[in-house]
């Protein structure tokens, strides 16, 4: 049964149209039509109206109400049915469709929706696209020159139930240079009484498509021969088309959530069932952190489900992830294997054709060798003059001169022959010339090699500073999740004065990384429960959970001179580690 508090919050929190008519005159006489029709007693009347109140805020499923009845009225079948079909056609058939299939429920039960009056509720509908976009007019002179899009996500995210009041006012009034909108407190406070007002003013409607735009006909553009497709690339694209596709997650959760027993009329209710069997088998949750959400109460996010029907669920989960993992490793060995085969025959090929390009290009360069070599420069002529002279003969060139007046030295006079051919002269040799002086060597004097200066004695404070060899630079960051690795106790307690401030600014620090991915706060997370003022935290933490008290903890690592929190910074990391981890 939930409690009274928590379900007044509930009924506060629905539409201003549905409240209208719960507290409206037609609904009071209503209820009091039933309770004399049935002769209910006050006892029952009191189950009566919780069991209204359950249904109105969707925490009983329509289904459940024949059973609800015989339970908590004490009513037989016949009793429990009449009262159902009057309870449905007089009290929720006004809410049909937004409550439940009202109608449905009527017809499965044996009754005609059109006996009762037709009367309905007019309750507006909108995408939460519409909302963001009203609510961001709205206050759009009190958010002028911060950031749009930012402001757009927190409203977002508040109407989609992502977000509490609490964490969108912290996030609308934070600085913008660590992610926040830089609001002032009261324009912080108008965005959220707008989304208050949205909230309660009309249905919005979670499964609408959100941020669909219509495409604009683009202009037609001139064909650009170079990108059309090669024949290889045509077939790369085709067997890309015919591969198998992934595995589809979300179809994988609706087959768990009807085979869970789980199935409920109730959105809100089915979207968190879906969502938590969606996480685990995204690996977002392990297996013990989604059997403690599947225990939790209602009230708390869970589903307060029993520890043998969580367990049952959960194995349910986990054979599925089985074989989901089983056929896509067997499908990605399989891809491996044909990858290595095709790698190995494209290598060998390569090396196949480089070998014979090798051998072709050598082969050439011999031809050109050999076929260079063939050719023989020709042999010079003797001179004409010579030759005559080695043979004997008297004949000379015509190119050389012919003078009667320069006779022709003995030694090289020619043989006797007939007198009617005159004497031929021989070329005049050439005048010897002078020798040549011997070359005269000029040597330049050394000057005499210089005294080295006396060497100066070093001051003694030279000799007592540190060497540079002692120096070493610190290493250099290259990104916020190093950073939050590095940070120490010194460093933590730079940040702020107050262990609480300084714990928030680390949070701020994981939360930006949070909006790059969800696997970038996880990197983050990691990095910050490896730095030094973590595992310190950590070592504390065992020390106290061995009997130790905190105080003498910190006092004997103190002495030791080991690295150590005081009390205060201890509660304060515990207060984050727990944000962290939920």
């Amino acid at each position: 049964m939930i409690a009274s508090d928590v379900l007044q919050r509930k009924i506060d929190a629905l539409p201003e149209p549905v409240l209208e008519y719960l507290y409206s005159e037609r609904a009071g006489a209503l209820n009091l039509e039933i309770i004399e029709q049935h002769q209910l007693n006050e006892k029952q009347e009191e189950a009566y109206f919780q069991i209204l109140r359950e249904l109105f805020v969707k925490d009983l499923p329509l289904e459940r109400l024949l059973l609800e009845l015989k339970s908590k009225l004490g009513l037989d079948d016949a009793k429990a049915k009449a009262l159902a079909i009057d309870i449905a056609g007089k009290r929720l058939l006004p809410l049909d469709k937004w409550l439940a299939d009202v109608t449905a429920f009527l017809r499965a039960l044996g009754a005609d929706p059109k006996t009762f009056p037709d009367f309905r509720v007019t309750i507006a509908r909108r995408t939460v696209d519409e909302a963001v976009e009203e609510i961001t007019t709205s206050v759009a002179s009190e958010a002028t020159g911060h950031p749009q899009q930012r402001l757009q996500n927190v409203v977002e995210s508040v109407l989609a139930g992502v977000r509490t009041e609490a964490q969108a006012l912290d996030v609308l009034t934070r600085p913008e240079k660590i992610g926040g909108v830089g609001l002032e407190p009261k324009a912080a406070e108008r965005v959220l009484e707008e989304i208050r007002e949205e909230s309660h003013a009309v249905i919005l409607d979670q499964r609408a498509p959100r941020h669909e735009k219509k495409e604009e006909a683009a202009p037609a553009k001139a064909k650009n021969v170079g990108l059309e497709l090669t024949p290889e690339d045509a077939l790369e694209v085709a067997q890309f088309k015919k591969a198998t596709p992934a595995v589809d997650i979300d179809a994988l959760v609706q087959e768990i959530y009807l085979a869970s027993g789980l199935a409920t009329q109730d959105e809100a209710m089915a979207k968190r069932v879906k969502t938590i069997i969606g996480n685990r088998l995204r690996d977002v949750r392990d297996q013990m952190e989604t059997l403690e959400i599947m225990i939790q109460p209602k009230e708390l996010g869970g589903l307060s489900m029993g520890q043998d029907a969580a367990r049952a669920l959960l194995n349910l989960i986990q054979s599925r992830l089985q074989k989901t993992d089983t056929a896509a490793q067997a499908k990605v060995q399989t891809e491996k294997k044909k990858w290595v085969e095709t790698e190995r025959l494209q290598k060998a090929q390569s090396e196949t054709q480089a070998n014979v390009e090798q051998k072709t290009e050598l082969e050439q360069l011999y031809q050109s060798i050999v076929s260079k070599s063939k050719k023989v420069a020709p042999t010079p002529e003797k001179p004409a003059a010579v030759a005559t002279m080695l043979d004997g003969k008297s004949a000379a060139p015509a190119n050389l001169p012919i003078s009667s007046a320069s006779p022709v030295p003995p030694d090289f006079r020619a043989p006797a022959a007939p007198p009617e051919e005159p004497a031929v002269s021989a070329p005049a040799a050439p005048p010897a010339r002078p020798p040549l002086p011997p070359p005269v060597t000029m040597v330049k004097p050394m000057p005499a090699p210089a005294q080295p200066p006396a060497p100066v004695a070093a001051p003694a404070s030279f000799a007592q500073r540190p060497k540079l060899d002692d120096v070493k630079a610190s290493p250099k960051l290259t990104g916020p999740v190093e950073e939050l690795r590095a940070i120490t106790i010194l460093d933590f307690r730079r940040l702020s004065r107050d262990p609480k401030e300084a714990c928030v600014k680390i949070k701020d620090k994981i939360d930006l990384l949070g909006e790059q991915s969800y696997t970038r706060r996880s990197e983050g997370i990691a990095a910050w429960t490896a730095s030094e003022v973590t595992r310190t935290y950590l070592e504390l933490m065992r020390e106290s959970l061995n009997g130790t008290p905190l105080t003498e903890a910190i006092a004997a690592r103190e002495a030791a001179k080991k690295p150590v929190l005081t009390a205060d910074e201890f509660r304060a990391v515990a207060d984050l580690s727990r944000q962290l981890r939920y």
